[in-house]
């Protein structure tokens, strides 16, 4: 049943989709790394953690189904990209980066001397028992949880602010600021997630009365600006006050910086109620992460969900004790080749591009020059590097778009001649 009101509460509902706790832990390091080009860093970082992911949604409303968002290409890419999607999102990357959030944010602060792997078998034997008893709890918890915590974070970006933790200075990385926030966007692979997300959007307005494809597009770019919004707010101001500690050689790690300007603004109390409640948002987005993958596997094998549930558990229990410096490190390469194939997909979806085979130019270009990057940056070859660095935008990341561009130019140009020729005869 529609309401006067129904665009503000889904922008509320895609900012609680897309803003977790690991978000928390990018922009104030970003800030710190970049100093007085915060705001440079911040337009980078603002592509890739908020415009594309509200264009990841309007580009799901138009495919409508996961089975069709990349289909042009091939029904076999469609399967491979959301499995290596899926595995991102899940087990790799996303999953136990949400109990390595957990334990550096909320327990190692609070209580301390735990051995990790202990904590993160402990973590995902309750996200184990979560998911195959799933209730109303949950989604109450998720409900509460994001206003508390925005709630506190407020508090100390706003007290932080009035304090001044010092005077943004020189960047201290080599890295253009742009790119270096940009890649940090990548970080949240709030993008990627898109994809998936939008499924559960578009349910719900359909839900809602809004069943023509041109409603749910105009809701979503709406409540999508309003959520854009609210997360620059949050995003701005935790860069704001990382670029403000710039100087102060705090040598803390990403997940140290945030309980840093929690326990100088708040307290001790501060830290211990952030804590808490990072801890309790990590398990809700690790059950609900938990359940997309095990959903998504179960469907196309053999194997049956609660054995998939189990695995996916016990591969994220080990990675999440590795801790989450190694899997942010490890998430680079993978991130380096989805995101690129991500944002084309978008974008084709966005333009309504029917033809297959721009659909496959532009994607096998893209992944051909993110993979080149990858092992450009990997350091194996320095001719290949040479090689890599020589691409326009390639210090920004880009390196893959204008090859994709001539090449969609002209597979669209033939298509047209060959159109052309084929009603002359």
């Amino acid at each position: 049943m529609r309401r006067k009101n129904d665009v503000f509460v889904f922008g509320l509902a895609i900012f609680a989709m897309f803003f977790g706790a690991g978000n928390l832990i990018f922009p104030p390091e970003i800030g710190v790394t970049t100093g007085r080009e915060w705001l440079i860093a911040a337009s980078g970082f603002f592509i890739t953690g908020i415009c594309l992911p509200v264009g990841g949604l309007v580009a799901f409303s138009r495919a409508t189904d996961v089975n069709k968002f990349a289909h042009r290409v091939s029904g076999k890419f469609n399967t491979a990209y959301f499995t290596l999607l899926i595995l991102a999102i899940g087990p790799m990357l996303g999953i136990p980066r949400t109990a390595a959030t957990a334990y550096e944010m909320g327990i190692a602060p609070n209580l301390g001397g735990l051995n990790p792997l202990l904590v993160s078998s402990i973590y995902f034997v309750v996200v184990y028992f979560l998911v195959m008893n799933p209730s109303k709890l949950m989604n109450n918890i998720g409900r509460y949880l994001t206003p508390i915590i925005l709630s506190i974070l407020s508090v100390v970006m706003i007290k932080g602010a009035l304090m001044g933790f010092g005077v943004p200075g020189d960047k201290v990385i080599d890295q253009n600021s742009f790119s270096y926030g940009f890649f940090g966007g990548y970080q949240t692979m709030d993008a990627i997630t898109s994809v998936i997300l939008g499924a559960i959007i578009v349910k719900g307005l359909k839900a809602n009365g809004y069943v023509r494809e041109s409603e749910q597009r105009s809701m979503i770019v709406r409540a999508g600006i309003i959520s854009g919004v609210g997360m620059a707010l949050v995003y701005g101001g935790l860069l704001y006050l990382g670029a403000m500690a710039n100087g102060n050689n705090l040598g803390l790690s990403r997940a140290e910086l945030v309980m840093y300007f929690a326990k100088v603004t708040l307290g001790t109390y501060g830290i211990r109620a952030l804590g808490l409640c990072i801890t309790v948002a990590c398990l809700t987005t690790s059950v609900a992460l938990v359940a997309i993958a095990s959903d998504f596997f179960s469907e196309r094998s053999r194997f049956s969900y609660r054995g998939i549930t189990v695995a996916v558990c016990t591969v994220s229990a080990v990675l999440a004790a590795t801790g989450l410096g190694f899997i942010i490190d490890i998430a680079v390469p993978i991130l380096t080749i989805l995101y690129p194939a991500t944002i084309i997909l978008i974008a084709l979806n966005i333009a309504k591009v029917e033809d297959h085979r721009v659909f496959k130019g532009s994607i096998y270009t893209g992944l051909a020059f993110s993979v080149l990057e990858v092992v450009a940056r990997s350091g194996i070859s320095e001719s290949i590097e040479h090689l890599f660095n020589i691409l326009p935008f390639s210090s920004e990341g880009f390196a893959w778009l204008i090859p994709t561009l001539i090449v969609s130019g002209l597979v669209a140009a033939l298509r047209d001649r060959i159109n052309i020729a084929a009603e002359n005869i």
